[in-house]
């Protein structure tokens, strides 16, 4: 895919993050109980989860760095303008994580593009590393941001058991948690050429000692574990 259609995708996916349906569009009635609200919050959130793989997906088979670059780029900075301002939105609504679904649309749109922007930024993270911890590293308040989503979606109550697996992983890659013992990911050049004995990252050679190799092949990696995330 030549790099004006995958613009055309990515577009397409940003609108479709920044025009979340209230649920009274969808079923036409103006007011539902709250167990309908979620169940279509879920499966909306559920259909962007599918976009942002197709997302990633997309990027990574542009098979040219600066190409990666460009698109995340471009897809980085709309999505923290919109975390950002979902934030503004939550605190001044004086909503925190962990709380019931809010009534209130104005809140509800921030609570979703919230979760939304949060897992396709983690998404970019997971498969993309080496170009987003850049992106992370060059703009801090990106990384901020960035850290708050994360921390909004684990104590979020909304999201499935996979999705909640998934936002784990994220808080490992970008260190605002402790990473598992064994965890690894395929998808990082500097990870792989550390595994594979090419740099210590001081400029020494590798150490010999064979235990530590056979842990690598035995962890958490990514490529097993994200499958049906």
């Amino acid at each position: 895919m030549d790099l004006g259609n995958c613009l055309s995708l990515i577009i397409f996916i940003i609108f479709c993050h920044n025009c979340y349906t209230d649920d009274s569009q969808v079923q036409g009635q103006h007011e539902k109980s709250v167990s309908t609200r979620v169940k279509i919050f879920q499966s909306l959130f559920q259909q962007r989860r599918t976009e942002h793989k197709a997302a990633a997906e997309t990027i990574m088979n542009l098979r040219d760095f600066i190409k990666q670059q460009k698109m995340v780029d471009i897809v980085a900075r709309k999505a923290f303008e919109v975390l950002e301002q979902s934030q503004v939105t939550l605190r001044e609504a004086g909503y925190i994580p962990g709380m019931d679904f809010p009534e209130e649309e104005k809140v509800r749109d921030a609570l979703s593009q919230t979760l939304e922007n949060t897992a396709f930024m983690g998404e970019l993270l997971l498969h993309l590393p080496d170009i987003m911890h850049d992106l992370l590293q060059d703009n801090k308040p990106w990384k901020l941001i960035f850290t708050w989503g994360a921390f909004f979606a684990t104590q979020s109550k909304f999201l499935d058991k996979n999705t909640n697996k998934f936002i784990h992983l994220v808080s490992q890659e970008l260190g605002i948690v402790e990473k598992d013992a064994l965890y690894t990911n395929p998808y990082s050049k500097r990870t792989t050429q550390q595994i594979q004995g090419g740099s210590t990252g001081n400029g020494l050679p590798p150490s010999n000692k064979g235990k530590k190799k056979k842990k690598f092949k035995k962890g958490p990696q990514l490529s097993r574990q994200f499958g049906d995330l």
